[in-house]
């Protein structure tokens, strides 16, 4: 074969590799997660629109903000509270939550970091201790303008100053709620090897 034969040809291979349809790239599918959201009675949380968010911000105490990515995954559970997410992106998340039959509407950005505020203590001599898990439950408190502790939360106590241990937390006057435990945001590594449970405090 002479070079002018040779340059056909490799003009021929060229041409015909740049005229094919070129395979795009599939974007890969997000994980699944599952699992049953109760009580920390056992009541399942039936009927619940579960979402999940990214908490930002200072990780020392409590955290500054939550997040939520566009479009970002939901789930609705059923009778036994049970519920399966699509299309996460693996990654620890928040997951705040209201009734299904609310507005979908929740704020794409919430500030949170008047959750990590003190109050002044009725115990003002104790110190490293659990206030409010025994005897009657806490009634709901209004914490800060935009936050609502449910019935049922617990105070840690700093001498004359007490901070939120343990509770569940409204945003606003119908959501979302999330969930506080040891003075932090409870949050869930996404998807996980095992079933995933939620347990809300004041429930």
């Amino acid at each position: 074969m002479g070079p002018t034969s040779l340059r056909v040809l490799v003009f021929l291979v060229t041409a015909a590799f740049l005229c094919a349809p070129q395979v795009k790239p599939q974007p890969k599918a997000g994980a699944t997660a599952s699992g049953v959201f109760v009580g920390r009675s056992g009541k399942p949380m039936a009927a619940m629109r579960l979402i999940l968010a990214e908490v930002t911000g200072d990780q020392e105490v409590i955290y500054a903000k939550i997040k939520l990515a566009v479009n970002a995954p939901s789930a609705i559970t059923d009778a036994k509270g049970q519920f399966n997410f699509t299309a996460v992106t693996p990654g620890m998340y928040a997951v705040l939550y209201t009734p299904a039959s609310s507005s979908k509407m929740i704020p794409a950005e919430i500030n949170i970091k008047a959750l990590a505020a003190v109050t002044k203590s009725p115990l003002p001599m104790l110190r490293d201790t659990q206030i409010g898990d025994t005897g009657p439950p806490n009634p709901d408190r209004l914490w800060g303008r935009a936050f609502t502790l449910l019935k049922g939360h617990t105070f840690y106590a700093e001498g004359a100053n007490m901070k939120i241990w343990n509770a569940t937390a409204r945003f606003g006057p119908l959501g979302p709620h999330l969930e506080i435990r040891r003075g932090v945001i409870v949050q869930q590594q996404f998807p996980d090897t095992s079933p995933i449970k939620l347990v809300a405090w004041s429930y």
